[in-house]
């Protein structure tokens, strides 16, 4: 197969000390410092966390949400932290928008990252709100180079971002989007962080920040009111979902996130051999297009209100017996068995993942997101951010939708952060953002390591598809042999064809922790975006 692409390869590090991998080498960077400095991996998680607010302003910040689970070394339990957002309470139920709000500040709900950062630091971490902000506060005052990905997001929003004169200010130079090369440098956001930093994370509610934020949302016609900011929206854990896959099991995210769907999609996998899900197979192919079509429709079929999950008997979406029916009615239009496999090529959102591992074995893994690329395009005046537009996420026309417009609802979610145990010991540690993407590109990162038996940077680099809940395949189709083109297309699939590493095909951002006592601490960070794996060099 001729190549019409350019090779990429993941970033990949090792350390017996620990690990960080995010979207960002500067936000890397900040998790290994705080590691080197005696903090845990919740500490560098949180510094790591906000410094993305800073160096990937266009996909999270202390303006959007944070959804976090994490696994804690000594008693073996492991917590999925809630961090959703909530509709302002000055909605009306009775005057819903007919279409979904989007841009300006009314597309913005109550901003929780600061909150959840703040009380996972403040329950599980070790170190200062202080220290862990030091890294980002200065990436906003000193300034970093604009990479070509953000060149190129900046461009493709620019007609929004200048109707913003604040947005205008920092990401144009003379009208014209900043170039790959250029010094973002984002003053007023590095005043908002110092602030937090002396007089604590509340401030961003009850405090000078609280009030500018208030301030700017009755100038500018935003619906957030000091009746949303007095209620903080602190994070609710949650118990986590459970399923297994082969001789592995996976802890996943609970409702508002799509572990459902990732659950699903495993059960179904786990019905076909391993060799039928080979990577680079026609059959694999459509195995995998088929499984993600039926988990996106079974959740669209089915949401569920993440206050009653719990109580639930009838888990269907997560019922092995289910997913052996669907991978029943999939055998039914796989290719012929005898298709040939092709072996792959050689390979040399909006939202933001991140994963982290400390050497005590804990291990956090956070996807927080200001929902579409730059949120709402506005930022917060006098402050820096960009707020949200999670007011797109809501249902506008079922009253009886768990995920209806209320006051004070929590809107839909895609994050499906995932831990993978073999026996009692957490073995990896992955997420992804990228909307319904998220599930099935985790589950082919999955399917990679346990039954292709691949590397942890092979499996993150392996070429991707996704299957939406409409029939739609997304596919990296240059990394695929055109045979595999062909068959999701005789399996009644509309092939849609995206660029080889797509932005659109989701970031894996891992951890794989050692399954002996002398073995190291492995990162790797998907080369589809800016992303770097770092380690500390020495334990404190």
């Amino acid at each position: 197969m001729k190549k019409t692409f350019t090779e990429k390869k993941a970033s990949i590090a090792q350390s017996p000390y620990g690990m960080v991998s995010t979207a960002s080498g500067i936000a890397t960077d900040a998790g290994v410092k705080i590691l080197e400095k005696g903090g845990n991996a919740v500490d560098a998680a949180v510094a790591a966390a906000f410094c993305l607010g800073v160096t990937e302003p266009h996909a999270s910040g202390i303006g959007g949400q944070s959804m976090v689970l994490l696994h804690l070394a000594d008693s073996g339990s492991t917590i999925a932290l809630d961090g959703s957002s909530r509709a302002p309470f000055a909605v009306s139920p009775m005057h819903v928008p007919k279409k979904p709000l989007t841009i300006g500040l009314q597309a913005s709900t109550v901003p929780s990252t600061p909150a959840v950062l703040g009380y996972l630091l403040e329950h599980y971490g070790k170190l200062t709100l202080q220290e862990v902000l030091e890294p980002s506060i200065a990436a906003a005052r000193d300034g970093f180079k604009i990479t070509a990905l953000q060149h190129r997001l900046i461009k493709l929003e620019a007609e929004e971002l200048r109707k913003d004169p604040l947005a205008a200010n920092v990401f144009l130079k003379d009208g014209r989007p900043l170039h790959a090369g250029e010094i973002l440098c984002q003053e007023e956001l590095a005043s908002c962080l110092k602030r937090m930093a002396d007089e604590g994370w509340q401030d961003f509610y009850h405090g000078e920040i609280g009030r500018k934020i208030l301030d700017d949302m009755q100038s500018r016609g935003g619906q957030i009111t000091e009746a949303d900011l007095s209620q903080i929206p602190v994070p609710i854990e949650r118990p986590f979902l459970e399923t297994s896959y082969r001789d592995y099991t996976a802890r996943i995210y609970p409702p508002p996130g799509a572990g459902r769907a990732l659950g699903q999609i495993l059960n179904i996998l786990g019905n076909f051999h391993p060799e039928e899900l080979q990577p680079g197979s026609p059959v694999a192919a459509v195995i995998m297009a088929l499984a993600t079509h039926s988990a996106l429709q079974s959740r669209e079929r089915w949401p569920i209100d993440p206050a009653i999950y719990k109580q639930l008997r009838k888990r269907r979406m997560l019922h092995k017996d289910y997913a052996k029916e669907i991978a029943r009615r999939i055998r039914m239009v796989l290719p012929p068995e005898g298709t040939k496999r092709f072996d792959l090529p050689e390979t040399s959102g909006e939202t933001t993942h991140l994963s982290v591992a400390d050497h005590q074995g804990n291990a956090v893994g956070i996807t927080q997101s200001i929902e579409l690329v730059f949120g709402c395009k506005r930022t917060a005046q006098g402050l820096g951010f960009f707020y949200n537009n999670y007011m797109s996420t809501f249902n506008y026309k079922d009253m009886t939708h768990p995920y209806y417009l209320l006051p004070g609802a929590f809107p839909w979610s895609s994050v499906a952060p995932t831990l993978i145990f073999k026996g009692r010991r957490p073995l990896f540690l992955l997420g992804s953002p990228g909307s319904e993407r998220i599930a099935p590109t985790l589950a082919q990162v999955i399917t990679g390591l346990i039954d292709a038996k691949q590397s942890l940077g092979d499996a993150v680099n392996n070429p991707r598809l996704h299957c939406t809940h409409k029939g739609t395949v997304h596919i990296e189709a240059d990394r695929f042999h055109p045979d595999v083109l062909d068959a999701l297309a005789q399996a009644g699939l509309q092939v849609k064809k995206r660029a080889a590493y797509s932005f659109y095909l989701g970031c894996v951002q891992a951890v794989q922790l050692p399954e002996k006592k002398n073995k190291p601490f492995i990162g790797v960070a998907d080369p589809r975006r800016d992303g770097r794996a770092g380690a500390p060099e020495f334990k404190s």
